[in-house]
């Protein structure tokens, strides 16, 4: 409370007669001379001015208007006389709260006055602290509640088209008022592996927005930022539509944003650049376009920027020879040729890659392959007992996220089985078991008979099939139909070929020879499996 009066009897009334501190007030400052008090009121905080009309050189209301600006939550009391009612009328256009004719000022009429006015501002302190409390969970979370609302919008359509998107732009303070826009989409490179520095995925947000916005200011571009899990929308205003500078321009902002995201985070970013467009509508139908299309990223190298276009994935299969890849990387993996199976690796992505296999498709043939092979190591004896959940290889395709990315994680998997074939060698009680194992595996497509195989271990034919047959449950012969009646499934349910070539292939003397050990095996000939697999399809 601030006391402004010529009068000094007026003055020493109010400071002590009136119980200011009974009612929550404490009279800070008080003043006979209107301009001193001026000088003071601009300089210091208050909540109530009371102050009389009639002072010379500032009258009561020219104080009031000076402050107007400067103090626009104050509270302002006038103290008048009746000869200066017409200063009053110009005191209430000006909103001040009441005011009090001096003829008639008395401790009670006072205290009245206090008491509402106390309450009024008890009331205006509530609000005030609600909308502070607000603002600054809308200042924390912003990011968190733009990316929830940005996630809506791309699912739910003609939600921009309603009243709760108005009041969710003007409550997170978004501004789509520039007539054009470009959308740019940009995707944290090595998601997964980058969340392991960050304490949860706001804390990395913050710190790439933080650096974006470091970036546009210096460009002095007035954008839009909005994170999707493990992407983030950067929106660039354009003055006019179709401008080769403004592409340029966002290309060069772009192109330092990915510097200063590697220099200072360690983290590299992909980006697409979308088209330009004219409205509000239009930006966001591009934008959801553009999250459409986020597969594509798959064909991106990291660390790279993309004008966008839609890529048309072939329909051929892609299963066509994967029967041969899928034994070549096995006999690769038993004899442990590291060298060769990265090499047909890459042989075979490249050719997935140039023929433009939708990234769904590749994921599926690179999970199925890891599968296969596992559950065809898992015929060795005691692998399956150190293997590696099909799960984790299954989860491991999941987080791919680019081609090159695919290629590592693949190379990653089958060392991991190379050293679980290792790790057999050394603990299993009788290599001569798997190394028999690994020699049918290598050689499914020859005829293998037991004596070949003792033979191949210097041993009496005899004596290893008793030794096989003790350490594993089954006789010998029994394990090569096992192995080769599997192959079988897999050139039935993965290539063209005939029965008799699948046949040839699998080391029969003839079609009707494998036929018939095909039905003892599976309860069905090869022909009838094949009509009934059709079928399904």
């Amino acid at each position: 409370m601030v006391l402004v009066d010529d009068d000094v009897i007026v003055i020493e009334f109010l400071k002590r007669f009136i119980s200011w501190e009974k009612y929550g007030f404490k009279v800070i400052a008080h003043f006979q001379d209107s301009t001193l008090a001026l000088d003071y009121l601009r300089e210091h905080e208050y909540d109530v001015l009371v102050t009389d009309i009639g002072m010379p050189k500032l009258n009561g209301i020219e104080l009031i208007e000076q402050l107007k600006s400067h103090k626009e939550n104050a509270h302002h009391i006038i103290l008048s006389c009746h000869g200066e009612f017409q200063f009053a009328q110009q005191a209430l256009k000006l909103e001040v709260y009441d005011y009090i004719l001096k003829e008639t000022m008395e401790e009670e009429s006072i205290t009245v006055l206090l008491e509402r006015l106390k309450e009024k501002l008890d009331r205006d302190q509530i609000i005030l602290n609600e909308h502070l409390r607000v603002s600054t969970f809308l200042e924390r979370n912003n990011l968190t509640l733009k990316s929830k609302l940005i996630e809506t919008l791309m699912k739910e359509h003609n939600l921009e088209k309603t009243g709760w998107w108005r009041e969710q732009k003007e409550l997170l303070g978004i501004d789509f008022s520039f007539m054009y826009y470009t959308p740019v989409l940009c995707f944290i490179d090595h998601f997964q592996d980058v969340m392991k520095h960050y304490e949860n995925e706001t804390s990395l947000q913050f710190s790439i927005n933080n650096l974006v916005e470091e970036v546009l200011a210096n460009s002095k571009q007035k954008v839009q930022i909005f994170f999707i899990q493990n992407q983030f929308f950067i929106l660039f205003p354009l003055k006019d539509r179709n401008s080769g500078e403004a592409q340029r321009t966002i290309e060069s902002v772009v192109k330092e944003i990915h510097r200063k995201i590697r220099a200072f985070l360690k983290v590299s970013i992909t980006t697409v650049i979308g088209s330009q467009n004219e409205e509000e509508q239009q930006l966001i139908d591009n934008m959801r376009l553009l999250l459409e299309n986020k597969d594509q990223r798959f064909y991106y190298q990291y660390d790279s920027i993309h004008y966008f276009s839609p890529i048309m994935y072939t329909r051929d299969s892609i299963f066509r020879d994967y029967v041969e890849i899928a034994q070549k990387i096995k006999e690769f993996l038993l004899r442990e040729e590291k060298s060769e199976i990265i090499e047909c690796i890459s042989q075979q992505l490249r050719k997935i890659k140039e023929r433009k296999y939708s990234p769904e498709s590749v994921k599926d043939w690179a999970i199925k392959l890891i599968i296969d092979i596992k559950l065809s190591l898992n015929t060795l004896k005691h692998f399956e007992a150190h293997s590696v959940a099909i799960t984790v290889s299954d989860q491991l395709i999941q987080q791919v996220e680019t081609f090159e990315h695919m290629e590592s994680v693949l190379h990653e998997i089958f060392y991991m089985f190379i050293e679980q074939i290792k790790s057999i060698d050394l603990t299993s009680r009788n290599d001569d078991i798997i190394k028999a194992q690994k020699y049918v595996q290598t050689r499914i497509g020859e005829k293998i008979s037991l004596k070949d195989v003792a033979t191949h271990l210097h041993l009496n034919s005899s004596y290893f099939s008793r030794m096989y047959k003790k350490e594993t449950g089954e006789g010998f012969i029994e394990y090569v139909t096992k192995v080769k009646m599997a192959k079988a499934i897999e050139l039935l349910n993965h290539s063209i070929k005939s029965i008799e070539q699948i046949a040839f292939e699998l080391g029969f003397d003839n079609k009707s020879y494998f036929s018939k050990t095909f039905k003892k095996y599976y309860g069905m000939t090869p022909g009838e499996y094949k009509y009934r697999s059709l079928e399904k399809t």
